[in-house]
């Protein structure tokens, strides 16, 4: 098969960057999204540098509107969009007593409705040609509720049903999905997280790599590194007063900051 052409959001910076560094080692023809036009453009006169094929426009995907339309300039260059990576999000700290309920609704803004509407901008030609592929990029934060960070799990936890719930359906008119789900990586989003003790984090460019490898292989999920992938897979079923016991002594002892 010829390599497809991927719309990538959030593709400025972190992992969304390294998904198109790593997709156009493969010959992916990239159309690229983000809100920050300047690092946008920077991400494509690189991948340009190197041969890749790239059409950009700057849209945030949580404005409907510019996102359709930054969707239509893409195609209209690169052809119909075969394959979407949904990498656009955005996080912080949740601490009692500041819900900070305003983070939560541009959580909920960009991580859930974000992804919504950037799948609805090329579902119509996915479904006409009877064929494409979603990556919906949610966090193993969405597994359960965590401490310090409630908004961010709680958008999380919303994408990932969300992208669950749409698979049957969407299979049945030859789209598939992936839920990718990473672990800690070293982005802004982790960067300046005030651990009390170091937190191993995997470089954006190795999740680059295993996203870019499930855009091609569309496996329903990628869930990264296995260390956190087992450690979180546990906490998903382990029983609640034993969660809650666990939380309760986690919480305090993570940040630098009040619980």
């Amino acid at each position: 098969m010829n390599p497809p052409v991927v719309l990538i959001t959030g593709a400025a910076r972190g992992i969304g960057r390294a998904t198109a560094s790593a997709l156009a080692e493969k010959g992916c023809k990239l159309g690229l999204i983000d809100r920050d036009a300047g690092p946008l453009q920077e991400a494509a006169k690189e991948l340009e540098a190197r041969g890749a094929t790239i059409a950009t426009s700057p849209a945030d995907v949580s404005d409907r509107e510019a996102l359709f339309a930054a969707v239509r300039a893409i195609e209209a260059k690169l052809g119909g969009i075969e394959v979407l990576v949904a990498c656009a999000g955005i996080g912080g700290l949740t601490q009692v007593p500041d819900l900070d309920v305003a983070g939560l609704r541009a959580m909920l803004g960009v991580n859930v409705i974000g992804v919504a509407q950037s799948i609805e901008a090329v579902l119509p030609g996915m479904i006409a040609r009877g064929a494409g592929h979603i990556v919906g990029v949610s966090s193993v934060a969405g597994y359960r509720g965590l401490p310090w960070m409630a908004s961010y799990s709680a958008s999380k936890a919303a994408l990932s049903a969300y992208l669950e719930a749409l698979r049957p359906a969407l299979k049945r008119r030859g789209v598939t999905i992936t839920t990718a789900c990473p672990g800690f990586v070293r982005t802004a989003l982790t960067r300046d997280t005030p651990f009390r003790s170091p937190v191993k984090m995997m470089e954006p460019e190795e999740a680059g790599r295993r996203i870019a490898r499930a855009a091609l292989r569309r496996p329903r999920n990628c869930v990264f590194p296995l260390g956190t992938s087992v450690g979180m897979a546990f906490l998903r079923h382990v029983p609640d007063p034993i969660f809650d016991w666990m939380m309760d002594r986690a919480g305090p002892r993570a940040l630098t900051t009040d619980f």
